[in-house]
Order: structure tokens, then C-alpha cells, then sequence
């Protein structure tokens, strides 16, 4: 795995145990709001998001993440 994938990895699990402790709300922030939360890439966090969405731990409701 490359690092770049690890890193994607890394914070798809921080970000998938941050919602189901509470931590993010539904909507979702921003993607600049989660790039700084996450201190990643605006692009970083569209490729996360799009996994998530494809995963089907989130939903993509009028542009905004639940």
C-alpha cells in the first residue's frame, strides 16, 4: 500500500469512528472544513468521501453528506 493509500485508509477509519461517536455532525462539514479537521487536501477528502459514499456509509444529499 502505497502512502498515500495508507494515509486515505488511516483517516477513512478516523473518520467512519468520529461519526459514530458523535464527533462529526449530519450534514457533514464542508470539505474544507474536514480537510483542516483532518489536516489533508481538499482532493484527499473528495476521494475519501466518494469511498464512503460507495461503501455506503454516507449519502449524498443536494451536494451535502449524510
Amino acid at each position: 500500500m502505497s502512502r498515500s493509500q495508507n494515509l486515505r485508509h488511516n483517516v477513512i477509519n478516523q473518520v467512519i469512528n468520529d461519526m459514530a461517536r458523535g464527533f462529526i455532525p449530519s450534514p457533514l462539514p464542508s470539505q474544507s472544513a474536514l480537510a483542516e479537521m483532518y489536516n489533508i487536501s481538499r482532493t484527499t477528502v473528495r476521494h475519501i468521501l466518494c469511498h464512503l459514499c460507495e461503501r455506503g456509509v454516507l449519502s449524498q444529499v443536494n451536494h451535502d453528506y449524510q
